[in-house]
């Protein structure tokens, strides 16, 4: 079974449409797969992930409960995490510490906690607030962004983009990678055939060094997320190089 992405919503925007949302931007169809457990059906929404070095797909998994309700089936693929919230429910505080036992418990390394915006208005949560009780493996991103050019703030028509969660995904060394071979890329880019091979090389070992680091028993949580967000800088920085050329 493919690695899978589990979404949750804390909020007025339903996982399944955070789902749908996704693979809409990612210009893919919407075409799931429903098994049950534990007498709760599961919808399994395949993604493809493709990049000029790797290709793979995932399941994104909408779940319309709590995280301790989610079947423990899910929980075993499950490698990573996004949970929506609305910042107007000062509430979901308590429920991120339980959110984030639920990420370390079941070793997740890529989480997001999405909200529509931060406005910053009385009593409404602040991304400081969050961001400072989230675990660390948590990504906070607010689906709406201001114009840094307009003194106009976020209102409800602003476009809603998610880009941020998009490349995340895309940068995420996720378990069922399939490197594409290095001479079907040469072909494709014979213009600068050594320049590519030296990437894919340089690609591979980051593969190889995070999938490692999976199975090295001796560091602790907080070194393996430092050692992972290095290793996501690295490839980020590669995927970004060859896209801009």
């Amino acid at each position: 079974m493919n690695p899978c992405v589990l979404i949750l919503s804390y909020g007025n925007l339903s996982a399944t449409e955070i789902v749908e949302n996704i693979l809409t931007e990612m210009m893919q169809p919407k075409q799931f797969t429903c098994i049950a457990y534990e007498s709760v059906n599961i919808n399994y929404y395949k993604c493809d992930i493709r990049t000029k070095y790797y290709t793979t797909s995932i399941s994104l998994i909408p779940f319309d409960g709590k995280y301790d309700r989610v079947p423990s089936e899910v929980r075993k693929t499950t490698e990573a995490l996004i949970v929506y919230f609305d910042t107007q429910k000062r509430s979901f505080i308590q429920e991120l510490l339980g959110i984030n036992e639920f990420l370390i418990a079941n070793e997740i390394q890529l989480g997001f906690l999405i909200t529509s915006s931060f406005l910053d208005k009385p009593n409404e949560l602040t991304f400081e607030e969050v961001k400072e009780t989230a675990y660390i493996a948590f990504d906070v991103v607010a689906l709406k962004q201001e114009d840094e050019d307009s003194e106009e703030t976020v209102s409800e028509t602003d476009k809603i983009s998610y880009a941020e969660i998009i490349e995340g995904l895309s940068n995420y060394v996720w378990s069922n990678i399939n490197i594409k071979p290095s001479s079907t890329s040469s072909r494709n880019y014979s213009n600068n055939g050594e320049e590519l091979e030296s990437q894919m090389n340089d690609f591979e070992k980051l593969l190889i060094t995070a999938q490692s680091l999976r199975n090295d028993t001796s560091l602790t949580r907080d070194e393996i997320l430092n050692k992972a967000e290095e290793l996501a800088e690295a490839m980020s920085a590669i995927l970004n190089d060859n896209d801009s050329d």
